[in-house]
């Protein structure tokens, strides 16, 4: 099966599909997030390192694509936690 990396994951899933049907706005939070976090992990990836998906795409909005790929490196833990966080985040702009 031809799955993306982060359909393996519910949780995870459902935290990208969340940010890549945001309004503009709320994507560059997210993403911006996303990278903060990352860093604060230990987290990073070296310039054109995109797997050849991202790398046909990545000159739409190179934040998210590195918010992404940030994402998919870093420990199954970190990354739950992270999305766990980021549907938090969604579900608590729906209530204000």
């Amino acid at each position: 099966m031809n799955k993306r990396w982060y359909d393996a994951d519910p949780v995870i899933s459902n935290a990208i599909n969340l940010i890549q049907n945001a309004d503009k706005n709320k994507q560059k939070l997210m993403v911006d997030f996303i990278i903060r976090e990352a860093q604060n992990l230990g987290v990073g990836i070296k310039e054109g390192t995109f797997d050849c998906f991202w790398h046909k795409r990545q000159d739409e909005n190179k934040e998210y694509f590195t918010a992404l790929e940030c994402l998919k490196v870093m420990e199954n833990e970190d990354k739950r936690e992270l999305a766990f966080k980021i549907i938090s985040a969604f579900k608590d702009t729906k209530q204000t």
